[in-house]
């Protein structure tokens, strides 16, 4: 194997970005983040902290990706600006590792598409979760045919009142920057609906809204008081911007529920929540022949198969948690395809799949209708059933 150093410029170094940085550079030595982009001081004084003070930061990003010594380009900025800084890397050569959802709407997400394809470099998207041990064996499981053919599924994810409170306070909260809580925080679950299920949604329901992250409930802080270092409830997780989650302006739902019939006939519901007494980021999966119930917060998948006297099996991979260990794994399959050249596990069209199906059930959310999703995958140069 060659020793050849691998260029890494960053693109955004606040906490996600850097979190896969730190592993990253864990991994091999080879591995370089030779330069830094960030609008935020507070920010990029951490991270040359973390990356060390040789790093070089740049005041503009398209400056950056035409570096000569950057070979990849790893996107951690706001969701906004996903789709113009990914065509600069690929127009500059650069192979790009971003961090999801990949694009606030269908006309970017097409033209990030066609640049992947003109440009001929590799794209991996931040899916954490599918690179869980968690995700994983539930895949393994359902692909190996231990619940037959998949009839029907449910899965959540309920937040804990001081991660809704986060995002109700953070650049999140508005869709022009982040796009809806749905895309923005659930793209995951709604990619691994896809990954298990292997199909794509054919027709799609909403249903949500903003009911409890409101002024007049500010008074839950009070309520609940400080936890023991002293932090307000709702406020615990701080953040750069860290405003008021009830009084801040917002443009997010902080519930919602979809319905999803897939193009193999495979029907599914989804459900979130930003003040959730039990969190859960939960998957139920009914098939012909047995059903499987996992939540990753607690890492339980509990198996049963469908006749007289069968009994329930504890099948758990082992781990637990917000990502289920993905994040390790992630940042290994990361740096086999840096130094490698190994396809990602979770790459453009994945992550366009995804997006797509979220802009779907937003659209059914904000007009109150059925929405057939034939239109988007057209619009996205993908051939329906």
């Amino acid at each position: 194997m060659s020793e050849k150093t691998v260029g890494i410029g960053l693109i955004g170094t606040g906490a996600m970005g850097m979190g896969l940085v730190r592993l990253l550079m864990a991994k091999n030595q080879r591995l370089q983040v030779r330069a830094i982009f960030d609008p935020d001081e507070r920010s990029l004084r951490a991270a040359k902290e973390s990356i060390g003070e040789h790093v070089d930061v740049y005041d503009d990003y398209r400056a950056l990706v035409r570096r000569k010594d950057i070979e990849w380009v790893m996107i951690a900025s706001w969701n906004c600006f996903h789709a113009e800084q990914t065509k600069a890397a690929f127009q500059a050569g650069k192979h790009v590792f971003c961090q999801k959802p990949l694009a606030l709407s269908v006309a970017e997400c097409v033209a990030m598409k066609k640049a992947w394809e003109r440009s001929g470099r590799m794209f991996n998207i931040g899916f954490t979760l599918r690179y869980s041990p968690h995700y994983r064996k539930l895949r393994e499981m359902i692909s190996g045919g231990a619940v037959g053919r998949i009839i029907s599924m449910e899965f959540n994810e309920t937040l804990d009142f001081n991660h809704g409170g986060y995002i109700m306070g953070d650049w999140r909260r508005l869709r022009k920057y982040a796009g809806t809580h749905l895309l923005e925080k659930c793209c995951h679950d709604i990619d691994l609906a896809n990954w298990m299920v292997g199909s794509r949604a054919k027709r799609v329901a909403s249903f949500g809204g903003l009911d409890f992250f409101r002024p007049e409930n500010a008074y839950h802080i009070e309520r609940l008081g400080k936890d023991a270092a002293g932090r307000e409830a709702y406020r615990t997780w701080g953040g750069l911007i860290a405003l008021n989650p009830f009084t801040s302006d917002k443009d997010i739902f902080d519930n919602q529920v979809a319905i999803i019939e897939f193009e193999n006939g495979v029907r599914a519901t989804f459900h979130t929540n930003c003040n959730a007494g039990i969190p859960e980021r939960r998957m139920y999966v009914l098939g012909t022949e047995g059903a499987i119930r996992a939540d990753v917060l607690t890492g339980t998948i509990q198996f049963r198969r469908i006749g007289f006297n069968t009994e329930t099996e504890e099948v758990s991979a082992g781990v637990k948690g917000g990502h289920g260990g993905g994040d390790e794994h992630m940042a290994s399959e990361l740096a086999a395809s840096m130094l490698e050249g190994v396809p990602p596990s979770a790459g453009l069209m994945e992550g366009l799949i995804s997006a797509v199906t979220c802009f779907g059930i937003d659209r059914a959310a904000d007009t109150g209708r059925v929405v057939d999703m034939t239109p988007y995958w057209r619009r996205v140069g993908l051939a329906t059933i």
